[in-house]
C-alpha cells in the first residue's frame, strides 16, 4: 500500500436516460470534488463544479493527488503544490470560487484514490479531448474503476 499524507487548506451535455436504461441509483453526494490536473484544466472544471455544488447545496473540494518520487521524503517533499501558491489563491478569488483544498502526498495517485474520496463520490476532472489517452484520461479511468461518478470537462470548450 502507498503512503498518503493529507494537507487541508482552506456547456455540460448530459444525455437523458429513460428509467429502464438507468443501471445505478441517482447521484447523491455530500460534496462535489474536482481533481487537480493542471491549472487551466482545473479552473475550467471548477467553474462547472461550482454550478453543480450550488445546485446540490453541497461544498466544493479541490483535491491534488501529488505524486512524490521515492527519492524524496513523503512527509515533506521538495517544493509546493500549485494549489498552495498565492497566485492560485488569487485566481480562485478572482473567479468567485470558494473551495476547500486538500493536497495528498502519495507515491501513486491510483492508490491514493480510496483515501482521497468517499465511496461513489461525484468527481469532476478537467482535461483536453485527445485521440490518445493522457494523464486526465488515465485518472478518469482509475476513478471510474473505483466506483466514482466522473464528469470530464474539456478545457478547450470551457476556457475562461
Amino acid at each position: 500500500m502507498g503512503h498518503v499524507v493529507a494537507h487541508d487548506f482552506n456547456k455540460i451535455h448530459l444525455a437523458e436516460l429513460r428509467p429502464q436504461e438507468r443501471s445505478s441509483p441517482p447521484v447523491r453526494t455530500s460534496e462535489v470534488y474536482v481533481l487537480f490536473t493542471s491549472v487551466h484544466e482545473t479552473l475550467a472544471a471548477l467553474r462547472i463544479a461550482k454550478a453543480l455544488a450550488s445546485a446540490l447545496c453541497v461544498p466544493l473540494t479541490l483535491v491534488h493527488l501529488r505524486t512524490v518520487p521515492y527519492s524524496d521524503r513523503i512527509e515533506g517533499p521538495a517544493g509546493t503544490s500549485p494549489l498552495e501558491t498565492d497566485a492560485f489563491a488569487r485566481c480562485l478569488r478572482a473567479q468567485g470560487l470558494e473551495v476547500r483544498v486538500r493536497v495528498y502526498c502519495c507515491r501513486s495517485a491510483r492508490r491514493a484514490i480510496p483515501q482521497a474520496f468517499g465511496p461513489h463520490s461525484l468527481v469532476l476532472i478537467g482535461g483536453r479531448r485527445r485521440w490518445w489517452p493522457g494523464r486526465s484520461d488515465r485518472l478518469r479511468q482509475a476513478l471510474e474503476a473505483a466506483g466514482h461518478f466522473v464528469v470530464f470537462v474539456d478545457e478547450g470548450q470551457h476556457a475562461a
